[in-house]
């Protein structure tokens, strides 16, 4: 019996001994595979420049870590995946987010699991003096994920105006009458910065703010012309048509005055080009329509036409309230070569005018 005694315990400690030796090995490994995950972790890279990284809409999450790894922001698919496991990450945002190659996992992780820290692209979009509507609307729709009609639409929704009147006081009934878009001669010819993802009230109000400001600047002199806020506007769209350097914008708004004044209809053949609109193609198409059916046109119809002609520019708006003072003239006419401007007293000088400089 003590010989079978002295075999059992000789095996129980070979057995115990297996035992140590598989959990050390266990441990080892247990240890080496943390250590390794650690290092998976740690930033694979000492470069710190700044990078913009875009996450596209509906990409999964383990496409993302994918893409992460072979761009070299993260080292290892299946160490991220299980510190997000670890964490309770559910995922990622769309958008497009700044990292750098020498953030650790969980920075980069940090920064595309919050939406907030999504980069939102600024872009440039600018109306020029003397714009339509719907040439801004144009090039807006190149810069924009809108197209040049859902501008134009947005510009005739009758109700939107509506909102726009209640919160603009440069925006009158007046701008109802307009027969191609209610906010002609409304849109602040400036160059604006705004987000690419601003919908298209917020563009559109970010031009109206401008133009509210622009009117604020002036609004205690427009009195003084005997003009209401859409005339005046109306006026400084001709004016910007008409001239091109400020001076002569004075100059011009001063014979319209005059014509104004003595009851003379207006005769500005740049509201015949409005008139026209999509068949308007050079200046000889509007000097040679003066009788098309329209309430834009001023040979036809006295007056101001029923609204702006295009969008002036601060020069132009400053123009109709500040006209050159007694001014003799009441005829002018531009050489359409160089875009002088020729200014006459009686018609006689006028008719002058066109046989040296334009025909």
């Amino acid at each position: 019996m003590a010989t079978t005694t002295k075999k059992n315990k000789h095996t129980g400690k070979k057995i115990l001994i297996g035992l140590l030796t598989v959990l050390v090995i266990a441990a080892g490994g247990f240890l080496y595979v943390y250590t390794r995950y650690l290092d998976y972790l740690k930033p694979g890279s000492a470069n710190a420049n700044e990078v913009h990284y875009v996450i596209p809409e509906g990409m999964a999450a383990s496409e993302v870590i994918e893409d992460l790894v072979k761009e070299g922001f993260l080292q290892n698919e299946l160490a991220t995946k299980v510190y997000m496991k670890l964490n309770n990450i559910p995922g990622f945002f769309a958008g497009t987010f700044t990292l750098r190659k020498n953030m650790s996992t969980a920075e980069v992780l940090d920064v595309i699991t919050n939406e907030s820290n999504a980069v939102i692209e600024e872009i440039d979009i600018t109306i020029i003096p003397g714009d339509w509507a719907k040439d801004a609307a144009a090039r807006f729709a190149k810069l924009t994920p809108y197209t040049e009609e859902e501008f134009m639409n947005k510009w005739n929704d009758i109700e939107y105006i509506k909102t726009l009147i209640d919160k603009y006081e440069v925006l009158t009934e007046g701008i109802l009458a307009s027969e191609h878009c209610y906010l002609e001669g409304y849109l602040a010819p400036e160059t604006y910065r705004i987000y690419a993802n601003a919908t298209i009230e917020e563009i559109t109000e970010r031009l109206l703010d401008h133009s509210e400001e622009i009117f604020q600047k002036y609004k205690e002199y427009i009195g003084n012309t005997g003009l209401n806020v859409h005339q005046l506007y109306t006026l400084a769209s001709i004016n910007q048509f008409e001239a091109k350097t400020a001076e002569d914008m004075r100059r011009v708004s001063a014979v319209f005055y005059n014509r104004l004044n003595e009851g003379w209809n207006l005769g500005s053949s740049v509201t015949i080009c409005y008139a026209l609109y999509d068949d308007y193609h050079t200046w000889e198409d509007c000097e040679t329509n003066p009788n098309i059916a329209s309430k834009y046109n001023t040979y036809a119809n006295p007056g101001l036409p029923i609204g702006p002609v295009c969008n002036p520019g601060e020069d132009a708006i400053y123009a109709a309230i500040n006209p050159v003072e007694n001014c003799p003239y009441w005829y002018f006419m531009a050489d359409v070569d160089t875009g002088i401007l020729y200014f006459a007293k009686t018609y006689a000088e006028h008719e002058e005018n066109i046989r040296k400089y334009l025909r």
